[in-house]
């Protein structure tokens, strides 16, 4: 599903044409709530701008996205696509973003790469104050899950994770629903949270059937004892089956030359286009294109895309993938990929407005050992004249400014991490950085336990 605009400044607009159709010379007509929407005055009744947004702010609901690997890049993809000032709180394993409501969140999900789960806020409490969590469960599911006939079936989770409160959850609200509804039955095995994948599994989306996540509000990485406690039933579930079909089935995919994940190619695009509605008349530019990931993801997010790379192994390898995917998920129009330089490209190479590049660019030789210092040092310097040389190239034919959203690589020896030490130099030269982070390096990471070589994300503007 696409995103027209920021959620926030469609309001705005709204706010000012509702209420500048109220205005009259006479004074300031008011409507009651049912007569307001049929635009039928009922009384003339001056109020202040404060009453007209409060009343305005009950179209509003309240989601919990929970995020996957890497919480960071994820809030950042949240912020691009719903905007800043809709993510009013925080909690263990996500974000509450207050916004219109979903009209489809299933096809909403498919579109963030780091969103796990989406819940629609049902109740919330301060943390302050002794909450009666069973009795939540036991109303959300009397009042979610009517008429069913058969089994209810349901799961509840807590964030952060209380096994003896779970348990107590569990067996306390089992009772009461089956006084009020019959034979009832909760799926968490063993009192543990639900993963997004059992709970796929155990089809909790459908008629008869409801999950439920218990989170708390969270400062600076721990529970924030002064926040709120919030009950989210689940709407949509990321589908992981889709995500690993085309990351471990496509043809053409090979260790040798980096695995690039479905998910993290979906967050760089969605970094770098924003509120931006996928679409056909959105271009995604990758001129490194590799196997073809970036561009896969954004085909089936509904853009253009096209790529190149230097490698014609790898061109081949990306049109075999683009083929397979094509046929797989019935798509039409494929993606350009053609064998080019990126440090040599020209300005006819540049799609047309509007345009995003991403890219995975290289993470340079494959290890499968760790290496002394001396040597990592070398492939950095490789690296960074790569890198010099593109950006160097890209400012040159540029006309327009091009938003750039990338991966550069960094080595792990041991606990540290070795970053390439001149690419914030190089990117200061050609570009105008956007932080992504409050680092002395404005870039984001996304590692994993034991990776040897793992990613480091910019955003530039060149141009």
């Amino acid at each position: 599903m696409g995103l027209n605009c920021s959620y926030f400044n469609r309001e705005k607009a709204r706010r000012k044409a509702l209420y500048s159709e109220i205005t009259s010379k006479e004074g300031r007509l008011w409507y009651s709530r049912a007569a307001f929407r049929k635009k039928v005055p009922k009384t003339r009744v001056k109020r202040s701008k404060k009453t007209c947004r409060n009343f305005m702010e009950k179209d509003l609901k309240k989601y919990i996205f929970q995020t996957g690997h890497g919480k960071g890049l994820s809030k950042m993809e949240l912020e691009a696509t719903s905007g800043a000032e809709a993510l009013v709180d925080e909690v263990e394993d996500g974000f509450v973003l207050e916004q219109a409501a979903l009209p489809d969140p299933i096809a909403h999900l498919d579109r963030l790469g780091g969103v796990v789960r989406i819940l629609e806020v049902i109740q919330s409490g301060p943390a302050t104050m002794p909450l009666n969590f069973e009795e939540w469960v036991t109303k959300a599911v009397e009042t979610e899950v009517k008429n069913t006939e058969g089994k209810v079936r349901y799961g509840v989770s807590m964030h952060p994770k209380s096994e003896k409160v779970l348990t107590k959850i569990l067996i306390g609200s089992k009772k009461r629903l089956k006084e009020s509804l019959g034979n009832t039955r909760f799926v968490n095995k063993n009192f543990q949270n639900l993963s997004s994948v059992q709970a796929w599994h155990e089809h909790l989306l459908d008629d008869g059937a409801i999950e439920l996540h218990l989170f708390q509000s969270q400062k600076n990485g721990k529970a924030d004892e002064k926040g709120k406690w919030y009950l989210g039933k689940t709407v949509a579930i990321q589908n992981f089956e889709s995500y690993s079909h085309r990351d471990y089935n496509r043809p053409a995919r090979s260790a040798k030359n980096g695995m690039f994940p479905p998910k993290l190619a979906q967050v760089l695009i969605n970094i770098a286009i924003g509120a931006i509605s996928p679409s056909t008349d959105v271009t995604i530019w990758d001129p490194f294109c590799g196997s073809g990931t970036v561009l896969q993801e954004a085909w089936l997010m509904g853009c253009r895309s096209q790529g190149s790379d230097l490698a014609p192994n790898l061109i081949d390898d990306a049109k075999a993938n683009l083929e397979w995917l094509k046929y797989e998920y019935q798509l039409r129009d494929t993606p350009q990929v053609e064998v080019k330089d990126a440090t040599e490209l020209t300005a006819y190479d540049i799609p047309k407005d509007p345009r995003f590049l991403v890219s995975e660019t290289t993470l340079g030789p494959a290890l499968l050992h760790a290496l002394p210092a001396d040597e990592l040092k070398e492939i950095q310097v490789e690296l960074e004249t790569l890198y010099e040389g593109f950006f160097q190239n890209l400012k040159k034919i540029v006309k327009e400014p091009l938003t750039v959203v990338f991966t550069a690589p960094y080595h792990r020896l041991g606990n540290e991490r070795l970053f390439l030490p001149h690419l914030p130099k190089i990117l200061g030269k050609y570009t105008e950085v956007v932080p992504l982070s409050d680092h002395q390096r404005p870039s984001l990471f996304f590692e994993r336990k034991d990776q040897l070589v793992s990613r480091e994300i910019w955003k530039v503007i060149v141009g």
